[in-house]
């Protein structure tokens, strides 16, 4: 409907009843790495770092693949490429990352961890390794074995749908 039209449409007031999925994978998903995400930047504040987990994941990116541009780096991290540009300018204001210029793109530079960078990241990675270890306490090693196996076919099956194929099927239709 184009702004132009002055069709009044009422407020919606009482919530809107929604077909639940049968499996809310996505939700789960999303309170998982909502939780982890809030630990772990509490976890750093109490240690002296206030970088968020965007950060993190950039510097993880850097330590990496050195010598990534802004683009590169925004999609390794699944970011837009206005957020990323506000990231990497964070990590070069606390000396945690420098860019150089680019010989093969003169309208790209191209990023890199340093000292400092790379002891935060690895600061970083500590805490996220014991997170994760309490996440899966209530698991077994099987599960949390099983449980990587089928979020990486979950992955999978969404980049074929990305790529426009069809995702292998296993599920039957019981």
């Amino acid at each position: 409907m184009s702004p132009s039209r002055t069709v009044q449409s009422r407020a919606i007031r009482e919530p809107v009843q929604l077909p639940e999925p049968e499996h809310d994978v996505a939700r789960a998903l999303r309170d998982v790495m909502h939780a982890f995400r809030t630990i772990m930047e509490g976890e750093m504040r109490s240690r002296g770092a206030s970088l968020s987990f965007a950060h993190a994941m950039l510097l993880k990116a850097l330590a990496r693949e050195p010598g990534l541009s802004g683009a590169q780096a925004a999609r390794r991290t699944q970011v837009t490429a206005q957020t990323m540009n506000v990231l990497l300018r964070n990590l070069e204001s606390v000396g945690y990352a420098v860019r150089e210029p680019n010989p093969e793109n003169k309208r790209a530079d191209r990023w890199f961890l340093t000292q400092d960078g790379l002891r935060h990241m690895e600061l970083g990675h500590s805490v996220a390794v014991a997170l994760a270890a309490k996440m899966l306490l209530p698991l077994s090693d099987r599960d949390a074995d099983r449980l990587q196996q089928l979020l990486q076919k979950c992955a999978t099956a969404l980049h074929a749908v990305q790529d426009g194929k069809a995702p292998a099927t296993t599920r039957s239709a019981a």
